[in-house]
């Protein structure tokens, strides 16, 4: 493993907080039990309190893997009388768990023949050698990548591609730190902010999109694109003057040239678009455009059926049968490329929807939804801005997924117990668990761009409050 993968592995606590999670998640979940339940609440739903204090605790220090936590309910719902075993594990075949595969599997086969490099170097390249410019066009290159393929994967194979386009200004090949700083940390914010931008941008809007169906509040494909894709372009802007200030007024000079060429070389070393990137940029757009326009595609005849779920399972499978171009019976794609996806995530998906079932099932979500709708002076949109506020300052420390899984069940509740719509109140703590800017440690794309060596934590930090301060207000003006 490379030491930008490795910075890109290290999330969460470290590993003193992974020793006191492990001690601190059993400790506090038999605590819990030698208590009383609450007026109201069974035993059942008591220990179905424990079982959460013990996940969450174990999510938020990533005591064990998140993906291994998500097992525990499986093992323990059953034991703790809270639900059967066929109950604990329906969630882990929702249906949102294969859009993620399918959706995934695609994005593999793109990365497998650098589609995705040609087209954020593409853009890059319109830049030419201008400072600000040039972090323009990595942010919108990162940004629109992002918005199909895992930030973490679009940070990884764009940060040394611009570590390389700074170090083209120095003479002796030492990044300028000014340009250096922007470029990587502009590559690392614009692919967390484009991740929002549909529901397989990243996990966290999957893991929504499940809470809102079994709600029965379907969310379409192009219904999150509508709501999130606002907020999308409104962010990549406000993060570019905060990153790009100190270069305004700098002005062009020769060496800046160097910049261009850096990206026109990188370009030029993929050679000319390939068959492979051909064809699979063909079946990318056909489902990305099914996924668009699914609501018009059910109304012919025989599509009366269709999910989004089910165009990413067709347009995964079309890559086994389609032909590469490059001879031999090659396929675009081949189980061994396929088999890489994190498929540890759609464990969690499962874990996270079966804690939530266990939670709805003994009456600890209804009871929960009661208590805190019954405070007194407590707006829904005051509500709101809290459970916004909380969630991105969690996950500064704690993975965004475990951030939001762990919040979702305590929103269902309240929006159950306020008869308020699931969305008006989870789509906008969905968005702010992805908005995680301050830290090196808050996100995967965050650690890749501190490990380069270009930033201090002071402009992190400096960075990473604006823009935490512009997530707040952006998301409570346009997604509530």
């Amino acid at each position: 493993m490379t030491a930008t993968a490795a910075a890109a592995e290290e999330t969460g606590f470290g590993r003193i907080g992974r020793w006191a999670g492990l001690i601190l998640g059993p400790a506090l979940a038999l605590g819990l039990q030698a208590l009383a339940p609450p007026d109201g609440l069974s035993a059942e739903a008591w220990r179905v309190v424990s079982l959460a204090a013990l996940m969450v605790t174990f999510w938020v220090t990533e005591a064990i893997p998140i993906s291994a936590t998500a097992l525990i309910p499986l093992a323990a719902l059953p034991l703790i009388g809270a639900t059967s075993m066929g109950a604990a594990a329906a969630p882990y075949a929702d249906p949102i768990v294969f859009l993620f595969i399918g959706g995934f599997i695609l994005a593999a086969c793109v990365e497998r023949w650098r589609l995705h490099e040609r087209v954020a170097l593409s853009i890059a390249a319109q830049a030419g050698g201008r400072p600000a410019a040039l972090v323009a066009g990595f942010m919108i290159a990162s940004l629109l990548i992002s918005m199909w393929i895992s930030n973490t994967a679009t940070t990884l194979m764009l940060a040394p591609i611009a570590i390389g386009a700074a170090s083209a200004l120095s003479a002796d090949g030492k990044p300028d730190l000014a340009l250096g700083g922007a470029l990587t940390l502009g590559v690392a914010h614009a692919a967390t902010i484009g991740g929002i931008g549909t529901p397989v941008g990243s996990p966290t809007n999957l893991i929504a999109i499940a809470f809102f169906e079994r709600a029965g509040e379907e969310m379409a494909f192009i219904d999150w694109m509508t709501r999130a894709i606002p907020i999308m372009l409104l962010m990549l802007p406000v993060a570019w003057l905060l990153l790009c200030w100190p270069l305004f007024g700098r002005k062009a000079h020769a060496r800046f040239d160097a910049i261009g060429a850096v990206v026109r070389e990188a370009l030029a070393k993929l050679g000319p678009v390939s068959a492979p990137e051909m064809r699979i940029g063909a079946v990318f757009a056909l489902v990305a455009l099914a996924w668009m326009t699914r609501t018009m595609l059910v109304k012919l005849p025989g599509l009366l059926a269709l999910t989004d779920t089910g165009v990413a399972i067709v347009g995964a499978l079309a890559l086994f049968f389609i032909p590469s171009g490059r001879g031999n019976g090659e396929k675009l794609i081949d189980w061994k490329t396929a088999e890489r996806i994190p498929w540890g995530i759609a464990v969690l998906f499962g874990g996270g929807l079966s804690l939530a079932a266990a939670m709805e099932a003994t009456g600890l979500a209804a009871w929960i939804g009661q208590y805190i709708a019954g405070l007194d002076g407590v707006s829904a949109f005051g509500l709101v801005a809290v459970l916004v506020i909380t969630t991105i300052l969690v996950s500064e420390l704690a993975s965004n997924v475990a951030t939001l899984t762990s919040m979702l069940p305590v929103v269902a509740a309240v929006a159950s117990a306020t008869e308020t719509p699931l969305q008006q109140l989870a789509f906008p703590v969905a968005i702010a668990a992805s908005f995680a800017f301050m830290l090196p440690v808050a996100t995967a794309p965050n650690a890749i761009a501190y490990s380069s060596g270009l930033l201090t934590l002071r402009r992190m930090l400096s960075v990473g409050v604006g823009l935490n301060i512009a997530a707040v207000v952006l998301i409570m003006a346009l997604a509530t």
